[in-house]
């Protein structure tokens, strides 16, 4: 399986060559580190997905070239809603950011997998519906489901339902 290229923007150089040291121990990853937005857009065209510093100068425009481009962009930024559902706080574990990068990157020792189950609840879950009506529909109980959920979050490495969503629409788009 080929590893997905990431590129590391990071306002700080050494900051950036960290991030990428510490990600290169997912055999799923082969990170690039950069700290400038004009470097993140050169480097991330030619790349899978662009881990993107929201404090480097440029940065909104880098994200909207790479956006345009088809580039995945997952944001380094503590600002909750600022950037949609791919963001990961610069203070998170570099596991999140591994599996932001490239959903299913595990723990660098593999690749967790969802069940089938936690795959049907993530499915509709990213089609909007809420905990309720995805008991109704699979004939199990929301608190069944609020499990599933809870495990779905650990396995990805998100901290909520916005942060999975996005990941399931990138592994999509991957797979696309």
């Amino acid at each position: 399986m080929k590893p997905v290229v990431a590129v590391v923007a990071h306002v700080e150089a050494m900051a950036a060559e960290g991030i990428a040291a510490a990600l290169r121990s997912y055999p799923s990853l082969a990170p690039i580190a950069v700290s400038s937005a004009e470097a993140a857009v050169l480097r991330g065209l030619r790349a899978d997905v662009v881990a993107l510093d929201d404090r480097l100068p440029g940065a909104d425009r880098a994200a909207a070239r790479l956006l345009a481009a088809g580039v995945r962009v997952v944001h380094l930024s503590e600002e909750e809603d600022e950037y949609g559902p791919v963001r990961v706080s610069p203070r998170a574990r570099i596991a999140h950011l591994a599996m932001a990068l490239a959903p299913g990157a595990g723990n660098g020792k593999g690749s967790l997998r969802l069940t089938p189950r936690e795959t049907e609840i993530l499915d509709l879950v990213s089609r909007g519906l809420a905990a309720k009506q995805v008991a109704r529909q699979l004939g199990i109980s929301p608190k069944t489901v609020e499990q599933h959920k809870s495990r779905i979050f650990t396995k990805l490495g998100v901290p909520n339902q916005a942060a999975a969503v996005g990941v399931a629409l990138g592994l999509e788009r991957s797979h696309a």
